[in-house]
């Protein structure tokens, strides 16, 4: 199995990413929030580290200074 990180500022797309996935929610762990972009990527980089097997989403989003960033992972 590969674990699979990402960061977002909209949890609609992620929703919507492992709807296509065809993953249940229950299956996703979320974290955050991030007050910026800068730490929850610091969170991504330490959770590619910890993990033996894992490959990261980019998430393709507008960013916005006022919304705070979150870090999700799982199972894929």
């Amino acid at each position: 199995m590969t674990i699979m990180i990402g960061i977002h500022q909209q949890q609609n797309k992620v929703d919507k990413l492992y709807e296509n996935m065809g993953l249940h929610a229950a299956a996703l762990t979320a974290v955050g929030p991030f007050p910026s972009k800068g730490e929850a990527l610091a969170w991504q980089q330490n959770m590619q580290r910890k993990m033996d097997d894992c490959q990261i989403i980019e998430m393709a989003e507008s960013e916005d200074n006022q919304t705070p960033w979150y870090g999700f992972f799982f199972e894929q």
